[in-house]
């Protein structure tokens, strides 16, 4: 990525992101969610809001509701320690595969092709 230091202030940049941010928030959760954030100055101090979707999603998580095994991520972790851990290249290969003929079956359904 370039970054180009000859940009003037990003602060307007900023208010469009969170504008069209809101837009699609307000459109996928028919309104009942809102995003707020209001910038002081130059100082670069904000204020966020976050919407109830939000709030709810961190409490899940805080909750212990994960969609990780971390049992399974345990026994892979002492499987590597130990040494003992076997990849199977060719079960690899076949999901890089599988996901790469998923890819372009959707992209040639969305082309019409």
């Amino acid at each position: 990525m370039k970054v180009d230091s000859t940009t003037h202030s990003g602060l307007q940049t900023l208010k469009d992101g969170l504008q069209r941010t809101q837009q699609g928030e307000a459109a996928t959760t028919g309104g009942a969610g809102t995003a707020t954030s209001t910038a002081t100055g130059a100082s670069g101090d904000a204020n966020v809001n976050l919407s109830g979707l939000s709030s709810h999603l961190h409490s899940l998580a805080s909750a212990g509701s994960s969609d990780i095994d971390t049992a399974h991520v345990e026994s892979i972790k002492s499987a590597i320690k130990n040494g003992t851990l076997t990849i199977d290249s060719g079960k690899i290969a076949d999901g890089v595969l599988a996901t790469a003929r998923d890819l372009l079956q959707k992209k040639s359904q969305s082309s019409g092709n």
